[in-house]
């Protein structure tokens, strides 16, 4: 899942690469698929191009998650997760946490009433199936998950 959401983002960067950029003299927008893939065939339009063939198979998925598992328990701001399955999206099986308390805990395991336990957001890519006609595509989409939680001292309203 991490390089192909580094995929998808390396290719949005480089459609916005050259936004609000100065192009300089020499290198004209149409040349810059050219210097940049020798040998390949250029694009009659400098446009990125809307649609894209993408490998959607993970690779390095043998990494070692057991010993992050346990964080979640660990924390003085612990965490539990709910599995949120779409059928038509990619990765179509995602983690997302949801904190336990509203408090913290202290190092005893007790509630401490002078800290608030506050989710971790994290905006992710993910593809989403469309099924048009006979044919299938994926549109890229961005996601809201919880990744886990943190301590934070609470919000105080100074009194007039």
């Amino acid at each position: 899942l991490r390089s192909l959401l580094l995929v998808l983002l390396a290719l949005l960067s480089a459609s916005t690469s050259t936004l609000g950029k100065e192009i300089k003299p020499e290198l004209k927008p149409g040349s810059l698929f050219k210097q940049a893939y020798p040998g390949c065939p250029t694009q009659k339009d400098s446009k990125f191009p809307q649609t894209v063939r993408v490998n959607i198979s993970i690779s390095n998925t043998n990494e070692d998650t057991k010993s992050s598992l346990n964080v979640s328990s660990r924390s003085l701001s612990p965490w539990d997760y709910r599995i949120d399955e779409d059928h038509n999206r990619f990765p179509r099986v995602i983690a997302d946490a949801e904190c336990r308390h509203l408090r913290c805990l202290n190092p005893d395991g007790e509630l401490d009433h002078g800290l608030n336990s506050v989710p971790i957001r994290q905006e992710i890519l993910v593809l989403r199936r469309e099924q048009k006609g006979c044919q299938q595509s994926f549109r890229l989409e961005k996601k809201l998950i919880t990744v886990g939680c943190t301590c934070v001292t609470p919000l105080t309203k100074p009194q007039a």
